[in-house]
């Protein structure tokens, strides 16, 4: 039986290119000395390494770096903040240009904002808000007072002592900046808008007419 099959297996082989001997002594040999020699491996090139590493390496400080710069620059939901390291103070990307950390730094936290004329609150024959004698945490609807100014332009930086952070207050925290009118009150010039103030304690309201630093009313915030 086992006969029968390998003779039909070489008379199939025969029909194909298998028929024959294929291949020479030679060729064999070749073909042995080829299974035993052992496989050469090359060694990698220190160039190669070296410049991978290299990469490598600048990939890795590259991304470090950038994390430790968005956590120390970082903004909340888009809203600004202020951090303070040591005495320094970093201000975000999306403040105003002319805003500068020594208008915050040199802030004077014993002068409080005084109460005069028709319920204002502030610097009496330089800044006073009407509105902000009983000051919230909710919504409210201050209007602004200049003297001695013809400016067309009032931008509210509000900055929390303890804290240390700064926020866009005007429009309810959307704006830093609003055009100013004309006289009321007899003050030179006027606005009013809506103020949103987000946390409790001792805020700084620096105030700029037309992108110069103006005046700074500052005043406790506890309700």
């Amino acid at each position: 039986m086992m006969e029968n099959k390998l003779t039909e297996l070489k008379e199939a082989m025969d029909t194909t290119t298998h028929k024959g001997r294929h291949f020479t002594e030679f060729q064999k040999n070749k073909i042995r000395s080829a299974v035993h020699r052992p496989v050469e491996s090359k060694s990698p090139n220190p160039f190669i390494i070296f410049i991978m590493t290299t990469v490598a390496l600048c990939l890795i400080g590259f991304f470090v770096s950038t994390e430790l710069m968005v956590k120390k620059n970082g903004t909340n939901n888009g809203r600004s903040n202020i951090v303070q390291e040591g005495s320094a103070i970093i201000l975000p990307g999306d403040i105003p240009t002319f805003v500068q950390e020594s208008d915050l730094d040199t802030i004077n936290w014993d002068q409080k904002a005084t109460t005069f004329g028709r319920n204002m609150i502030g610097n009496e024959d330089k800044s006073g808000i009407i509105g902000a004698d009983m000051p919230s945490l909710s919504g409210q609807k201050w209007m602004w007072h200049l003297w001695d100014t013809d400016a067309t332009e009032l931008t509210v930086v509000a900055y929390q002592r303890d804290s240390g952070t700064v926020n866009a207050v005007l429009n309810n925290g959307e704006s830093w900046t609003i055009p100013l009118g004309g006289e009321n009150n007899g003050a030179d010039v006027h606005t009013p808008s809506s103020v949103t103030i987000p946390e409790r304690g001792e805020w700084a309201f620096v105030l700029y007419a037309d992108g110069k630093l103006f005046d700074v009313v500052v005043m406790e915030i506890d309700e």
